[in-house]
């Protein structure tokens, strides 16, 4: 499944006033320009991934790949006019701007984008009818270029095997590349390119500084968010003015870089630009106020959809950080783990485990499991495993072998630990055994109300768990119960765990219901998205959220914040997929 292209919000009505010297932001101790790093090497697998689309993996065909993606601005009127074709009364004239921007490729995508919906410009009576023929015919004409466009994941590999190998023209490529980045995490790996390759004969590459101008929001954004990385006190004057971009999404993607380098005055302009960005980027605005804020309580307030509530969200944080600002430890603030795109899939049906690359082609499965419930991987290539059927806990490498195993009655959740440790769940026991098999943690509730459905240990030492009276309860690092909250629950599903965010909510399928609802830690409801018969739903580093389905149909989705279907996996042989899991 096609993914929601990288849009950038409406222009925001209000910047804050920077709490700063006359000269801009105040120079940060920690800030200092980033030495460029030795070249990096290739990953075989995103070679391979390249080979299978049949794509260069040398630099330069790689930088022809990129420069055969981009629109050259003196095109852009010719191909609006051509959008605006596609809905004139002549049919012959609308088949021929279709088949011309189909035939141009995916440069055109970007424009095509932009243009619709089109206002009217037709007379009343007829209004109605183009307009809806122009879009028609628009869809029609992304759907069509897609379908011989390799998908994101292609594109982000070549982009690290360009990055790794370097060529003339790369920099310029990638920037120019940014529009027409479909996905947020294509553009985020442009990002983590340009800041390994911005830096030249120890400046910033000039290209950068010119991107500060660009027409394109996205491209103004990531070359400021590079150059704070890079090269800030070369550009303080030009970042400091861009802190005032019209476009929202610019604003937070700097304000967040500035407050990551420990610039305390750019968190009023990202806690100002919430009511003004596309929810999705919203939402990350949010998650990284919950970071900041760590330790300290954040003010009691969702973000939610709708304008007016993301107005009082901001008015909330901005309240908040105007008597928090000393306190705040801004040391708390770094980078989501970098995705290597590739996802752990179980089959319940088939009793088996395997792991995607970013092309969602197997790397390697292991068969012949017995109702595995719960998967994670360990390492590269092991994967430590709940068969509910066969009563045991197991480790597989690969190749499937068993290189560890613990017999426990019916688990449900198999947790690798941090200190090495299993954390094993059935439906009465939180059980915890050290690598010699010893068990050394042992709960056990009593009675069919606590039967347990769900679980996960927390990195401090505390229990989430869902039981079958659908209550969402917490225990301490003892088991004694700590919190607990109602939800309405139809349908009990059984096994695997419970996403507990690290700011306190949590992720609940409801299957019969049909969707996902994050709550937060009174049972408020602060998200939800609809899901046909969903399983299992953990939140990603991106912000994202990877749900699986009881549908063979549905098999593995991942959402974006606004409920936007970004990648999926079915298995061929339509048979349920019912965890994913991705690192």
């Amino acid at each position: 499944m096609r993914c929601k292209p990288f849009t950038l919000g409406i222009v925001g009505l209000f910047i804050a006033a920077l709490a700063a010297d006359a000269g801009g932001l105040k120079d940060s101790p920690q800030a200092k320009p980033t030495i460029k790093q030795p070249g990096a090497e290739v990953d075989r697998a995103d070679e391979a991934i390249l080979r299978r689309a049949k794509l260069p993996t040398d630099a330069d065909g790689l930088v022809k790949f990129l420069n055969a993606r981009i629109l050259p601005e003196s095109e852009r009127p010719k191909i609006a006019g051509l959008v605006n074709t596609l809905g004139v009364g002549h049919y012959r004239t609308r088949e021929l701007a279709l088949r011309a921007l189909v035939k141009r490729g995916p440069a055109v995508l970007e424009v095509v984008r932009s243009q619709i919906p089109l206002p009217a410009v037709w007379q009343a009576d007829t209004e109605k009818r183009y307009s809806t023929e122009l879009i028609r015919r628009a869809e029609q004409a992304i759907q069509s270029i897609r379908e011989q466009e390799p998908e994101p994941a292609v594109i982000a590999a070549a982009v690290r095997v360009a990055a790794a190998r370097e060529a003339p023209g790369l920099v310029e490529a990638m920037i120019g590349y940014l529009p027409f980045a479909e996905q947020d995490g294509l553009v985020e790996e442009l990002r983590i390119a340009l800041t390994r390759l911005g830096v030249k004969d120890g400046k910033a590459d000039p290209q950068l500084r010119a991107a500060l101008a660009d027409r394109a929001p996205v491209r103004r954004a990531i070359a400021a968010e590079v150059l704070t990385r890079i090269a800030y006190a070369d550009h303080k004057a030009a970042l400091h003015k861009t802190l005032a971009d019209p476009d929202p999404v610019v604003r937070f993607r700097l304000a967040r870089a500035l407050a990551m380098t420990r610039h305390r005055e750019a968190i009023p302009v990202l806690i100002n630009s919430i009511p003004d960005l596309p929810v999705n980027v919203a939402w990350q605005a949010e998650d990284f106020l919950f970071k900041l804020a760590g330790k300290i309580a954040p003010p009691p307030v969702a973000m939610g959809n709708a304008p007016e509530a993301r107005g009082k969200c901001r008015d909330a944080w901005l309240s908040w950080w105007n008597k928090q600002k000393e306190n705040a430890d801004l040391t708390n603030l770094k980078d989501p783990p970098r995705l290597l795109g590739r996802t752990l899939i179980v089959l319940l049906d088939q009793n088996t485990v395997l792991e995607l690359g970013p092309d969602n082609v197997p790397r390697w499965e292991v068969k012949n499991l017995v109702f595995p419930l719960d998967a994670q991987l360990i390492g590269d290539d092991h994967v430590l495993v709940a068969e509910y059927r066969a009563n045991r806990v197991s480790e597989r490498n690969a190749r499937g072998e068993t290189v560890w195993q613990k017999g426990v009655v019916g688990p449900l959740v198999a947790q690798r630990l941090d200190n090495g440790n299993t954390f094993v769940v059935n439906d009465h026991q939180f059980l915890e055994f050290d690598k010699n098999g010893i068990e050394v943690f042992n709960v056990t509730f009593p009675g069919v109300d606590r039967k347990i459905m769900k679980a996960m240990k927390l990195p401090n030492g505390e229990i989430i768990a869902m039981l079958a009276d659908a209550r969402v309860v917490r225990f301490d690092a003892r088991g004694n119960e700590i919190h607990a909250f109602q939800i309405n629950l139809g349908l009990r599903l059984f096994g695997g765990r419970i996403h507990m965010l690290p700011n306190g909510r949590v992720l609940i399928p409801h299957s019969a219901e049909n969707k996902v609802v994050e709550y937060d830690a009174r049972g408020k409801i602060v998200w939800e998205v609809p899901f046909d018969q969903p399983v299992i739903a953990t939140r990603l580093p991106n912000g994202n959220t990877l749900i699986t389905s009881m549908e063979p149909g549905v098999g593995a989705v991942e959402v974006d914040r606004a409920g936007i279907h970004v990648w999926s996996y079915q298995h061929a042989s339509n048979t349920r997929v019912t965890r994913a899991l991705r690192r």
